[in-house]
């Protein structure tokens, strides 16, 4: 198995599976770090500047406090990726007041931050070439027969950021659009596979949470924790990740990140999905037994 993996245009990466099917299109691109950074707590010092400043703030007041998967802040960040690494930032859709704001701080971004965030980022994007190359095209199919769909038929587009949301990665739909961070240390080495492939789970798992809201309905049950089909992302790509990678601990496990979202779920995981992932069970038998076991009875009305 080989993947093709170079850069072909600006700020633009393919990895490409042997069979001539991308699988995912790497970006680095300057308006959308920009953005992103401005929505992190560090932008506060990065500069005394009056048109930093006011960026700040009107990030404060207009741009923070929307649901980052929110249609209308996908919306925002697919633009400003769209835009690359312009000189200058076109409207296309955007709010004419986001525009001017983003374009008055780019210059002080472009001189004295965007070097080092467009480094780190090519860094991150170059580091995972060996394990894309090795595990690529065997994990995104595992994945798929999973999820019990076909990997997207356009390669997913990446954006790779300084800085990406308070938990390092996301994702929003329609278009596919995964946003990863490339500075925090939970993200680097063998992680940044996994979590690649997490993040790209969430274009595939329509099929796995549609059947879990079925079973809970046909049970008359509800979940301890709500959103479990993120649970049941995050141990499958871990899961899976673990089959190419030596000595190799899952994000969400290294992390705590299934006990305190979902406090009692490795268990129930381990018991009930994982013979779904060794092929001894169906996924409706994994799901039934999870929503036995993870659920309870509705209240009575």
């Amino acid at each position: 198995m080989r993947l093709t993996i170079a850069f072909i245009a600006v700020n633009v990466l393919f990895c490409q599976s042997a069979a001539g099917q991308t699988l995912f299109e790497f970006h680095s691109g300057f308006w959308l770090n920009l953005h992103q950074f401005l929505c992190s707590e560090q932008a506060a010092g990065a500069s005394g500047a009056t048109e930093w400043q006011s960026a700040i703030e009107y990030y404060k007041r207009e741009i923070i406090p929307r649901d980052l998967l929110s249609d209308e802040a996908a919306a925002v960040n697919f633009s400003l990726s769209l835009a690359g690494s312009e000189p200058a930032l076109a409207v296309n859709g955007l709010d004419p007041e986001l525009a001017a704001v983003l374009s008055k701080a780019a210059p002080l971004y472009r001189r004295l931050v965007w070097p080092g965030h467009d480094r780190t980022n090519r860094a991150w994007i170059a580091s995972l070439e060996p394990l894309l190359a090795r595990y690529g095209a065997p994990m995104s199919r595992e994945l798929a027969a999973v999820w019990q769909t076909q990997w997207p038929r356009a390669p997913i587009r990446v954006d790779v950021s300084a800085y990406a949301g308070t938990n390092g990665a996301y994702t929003t739909l329609d278009p596919a659009h995964i946003t990863i961070t490339s500075t925090d240390a939970s993200y680097q080495g063998d992680a940044a596979l996994e979590m690649l492939f997490h993040e790209a789970s969430h274009t595939l798992d329509g099929n796995m949470r549609a059947a879990l809201t079925a079973e809970l309905k046909r049970q008359n049950r509800l979940l301890h924790r709500r959103t479990f089909s993120h649970a049941i992302l995050f141990y499958t790509a871990g899961e899976i990740a673990k089959r190419y990678l030596s000595d190799y601990e899952p994000y969400a496990i290294r992390n705590g990140v299934l006990e305190r979202g979902w406090p009692g779920s490795v268990t129930i995981l381990e018991k009930d999905w994982k013979p779904y992932l060794q092929g001894r069970t169906t996924l409706a038998e994994a799901l039934d037994a999870i929503v036995t076991d993870y659920g309870e009875p509705k209240p009575a009305r």
